[in-house]
């Protein structure tokens, strides 16, 4: 490169401006102030109102970086748990509201405890459920605020419902106080009276093919078991009649297996339809009633359809 093109770059590149200083984050004039905690603490709160639940949870979390002794870091625990049950992420949250206990104020730990045995149930893990809120409830009840207390027990009920145990759940209906207490106390001891099937009466039955199918209302399968049934007896009846020793012990073999069957068909399906007809009717009750209240006290019945 010659001397005289090397000046001539040097000049040209002399008239380039230099960049813009980059924006300061400290408080002088002019400057641009950093995010604060409570910035991204009232992000999170618009973000979770507008069911941004993932965001929302970065938010919060932001928010507890910047600021974790400040005004808002109990609400904002309580809420990144809260964002996960919305979300669909019970275990998650069951999980969070375990950790935030020994994380939040002394006062806020018994709404945290309480709220770990919330997901429990919200993520069909009854028995675990249980167990929470009966801690809970040992621990707490008479320290904490009424509703809490309500809703522990409004909760411990619905579990209970889930596990099959109908008479502590009635019983703890009738402890927690709410406006709809009577209603949903009827319907729960009603489940006393729901249409039963006994197992033992079903295999009695089977000892005539088909008959076990028929009491527990399967009148199809019923009378498909005793043409079956029979047909094999037919034929192995005429192997014997016949001196057909090895047919008639094949027969006889096969016959074993479909007589058997329709007595087991008949016994597990008799509980089986003891099994659907409370199902149906715990399903029924959580379409008329709030089983899940986030708050105190739950959401008004539902008319029944």
């Amino acid at each position: 490169m010659s001397a005289g093109l090397a000046l001539s770059l040097c000049a040209l590149l002399s008239q380039v401006p230099s960049p813009a200083p980059l924006p300061s984050t400290g408080d002088g004039v002019g400057e641009v102030p950093a995010a604060s905690g409570a910035q991204a603490f009232g992000f999170a709160q618009s973000l979770l109102a507008e069911g941004d639940h993932y965001r929302a949870i970065g938010e919060y979390k932001r928010s507890l970086f910047l600021d974790p002794h400040g005004t808002d870091a109990d609400t904002a625990r309580m809420a990144i748990g809260l964002a996960y049950l919305r979300g669909g992420q019970a275990e998650a949250a069951a999980l969070h509201y375990r950790q935030a206990a020994d994380q939040v104020s002394e006062a806020v730990r018994p709404e945290a405890q309480l709220q770990e045995a919330y997901a429990r149930y919200v993520g069909s893990q009854p028995v675990l459920a249980y167990e929470t809120f009966s801690r809970w409830l040992n621990r707490w009840e008479q320290r904490a605020p009424p509703a809490s207390s309500h809703r522990a027990r409004y909760l411990l009920a619905w579990t209970e419902l889930e596990l099959g145990r109908d008479t502590e759940a009635a019983a703890n209906f009738a402890r927690a106080e709410f406006p709809q207490q009577p209603q949903l106390l009827q319907a729960v001891q009603g489940f006393g009276s729901l249409p039963q099937k006994s197992p033992l009466l079903a295999g009695v039955l089977s000892i005539i093919p088909g008959a076990g199918h028929v009491y527990i209302e399967q009148p199809l399968i019923g009378l498909t078991a005793l043409l079956w049934n029979g047909l094999f007896a037919y034929a192995l009846y005429e192997a014997i009649s016949q001196r057909q020793i090895g047919i008639a012990i094949t027969l006889g073999l096969f016959e074993s297996l479909w007589y058997s069957g329709a007595i087991f068909g008949a016994v597990n399906g008799a509980m089986k339809f003891n099994r659907d007809a409370r199902r149906n009717a715990l399903d029924d009750l959580r379409a008329r009633f709030d089983d899940r209240p986030e708050s105190w006290p739950p959401a008004p019945p539902r008319p029944a359809e």
